[in-house]
């Protein structure tokens, strides 16, 4: 293979390769409340589901293939902060689970063919235009209470991923576009479930019932403030 050629290869893949994303942090970042010193936790099943297209039009595409990857980051997140006595990600098993909370993700984009024609411009110059595409992210959040009489609770966040692309950015590559995407759905995660806990949606208590050391109008003053 002629040196042109290793030459012409190596720019493309440079040039291919030089993207860097970026949180929006239009949301403010969050952090859980500590509930591990509570015995007395809830059950949950959680609905995860991942669509691209406006959040509020019936035409949004599912993407199943997305799920997994999204279903790992909040189980990293509730792992970690230890906030349910039990929780499965699998909705048909939600018959025991005191709360099914629906995570409904939805990508979409603002112009669409701006983007499309920022990206054409900076191929057609390899990369010395760059060009910008910017990702929104919209989680609706729904909390159903399963015990009689049914309850719901709702809250909804977005956020934005700035993705750069063209040879300027070869030195940010370390910002990948799985990095921004982690940080920002694990960040929209913790603030739903904030939200739920602080708005008493989900209820700890120091002691369990079972005990019998407490009754449901003693323990409900010993819930999470």
């Amino acid at each position: 293979m002629n040196r042109s050629l290793i030459l012409l290869i190596t720019f493309l893949t440079l040039m291919l390769g030089g993207c860097a994303s970026f949180p929006g942090k239009k949301l403010a970042q969050v952090d859980l409340p500590d509930v591990q010193q509570y015995e007395s936790k809830p059950t949950v099943a959680f609905d995860i589901k991942f669509f691209r297209g406006n959040p509020e039009s019936d035409s949004a595409i599912d993407l199943t293939s997305s799920v997994p990857a999204l279903t790992e980051i909040v189980k990293r997140e509730i792992d970690a902060a230890k906030l349910f006595n039990s929780y499965t990600i699998d909705e048909f098993n939600s018959a025991n689970a005191e709360h099914v909370i629906k995570l409904h993700f939805y990508n979409h984009v603002e112009n669409q063919g701006g983007a499309a024609i920022a990206g054409f411009i900076t191929g057609f110059t390899f990369g010395v235009i760059p060009s910008f595409a910017t990702d929104k992210y919209t989680l609706k959040a729904e909390l159903l209470t399963t015990a009689t009489p049914a309850a719901s609770y709702s809250h909804g966040s977005t956020d934005t991923i700035k993705t750069m692309i063209g040879i300027w950015f070869i030195p940010a590559m370390g910002n990948t576009p799985k990095k921004a995407f982690d940080e920002t759905i694990s960040n929209m995660v913790r603030d739903a479930l904030k939200e739920m806990i602080e708005n008493k949606q989900l209820q700890y208590s120091l002691m369990l019932e079972d005990q019998g050391l407490f009754n449901k109008t003693e323990l409900s003053y010993l819930a999470i403030n």
